[in-house]
């Protein structure tokens, strides 16, 4: 079950976020990077905001959740965090 839910959590990750870079490139080709990520970012953290809404609305933790999240965002990075720019 658990490799079902990884299996699931790659793919739609990686579908959700190819379509965002596409939409992004046909409709902020215009714009700065740093434009063009922040707005790439805020469309991502819509849809978090919107797969957490539910639960906080039936009474869990908000707090919780967002840690869950800040703690798979550092799990997600870890193997870029820390390299050295050059």
């Amino acid at each position: 079950m658990q490799n079902q839910l990884m299996d699931f959590s790659n793919r739609i990750g990686n579908e959700l976020f190819s379509l965002l870079a596409k939409r992004a490139s046909e409709e902020l080709s215009e714009q700065s990077d740093h434009d063009r990520i922040t707005a790439i970012l805020g469309a991502a953290l819509i849809a978090v905001a919107e797969v957490l809404r539910k639960q906080i609305d039936e009474g869990s933790d908000e707090g919780r959740l967002i840690d869950l999240c800040s703690r798979w965002l550092r799990v997600l990075l870890e193997p870029v965090a820390g390299k050295e720019t050059t």
